[in-house]
Parts: C-alpha cells; sequence; structure tokens
C-alpha cells in the first residue's frame, strides 16, 4: 500500500493519506472518507488494499 491508494475498512472505500513506519509496533494508518472527507486513524492489520470486492 502507497500513500493515496484506495484502502479497505469495514467494507469501504477510503483514500490512504498516512502510515507510521513500519519499526512502530502496532503501527497506524490515517484513512480519508472520499465523500465527506473526514479522516481517521486506523490500525494498519485492519487494512486491505484496493476497493471493496463486489459480491457474486
Amino acid at each position: 500500500m502507497e500513500i493515496g491508494d484506495l484502502v479497505t475498512y469495514n467494507g469501504k472505500s477510503y483514500v490512504l493519506r498516512g502510515l507510521e513506519p513500519m519499526s512502530v509496533p502496532d503501527r497506524r494508518a490515517e484513512i480519508e472518507d472520499p465523500d465527506s472527507g473526514e479522516r481517521r486513524s486506523v490500525p494498519v492489520a485492519l487494512l486491505t488494499a484496493g476497493p471493496p470486492q463486489a459480491e457474486v
């Protein structure tokens, strides 16, 4: 994952805006809701790369 990529958190797409260094325990990421512009800090472990996949 790179800054500016789309990521998924709790089934919703967000834009990745920041990442703590790899050396930080329990690393966190800053993500932005593309609709509202709201930013939040979440554990990196809970993110997946890319937008949510449509169910078939």
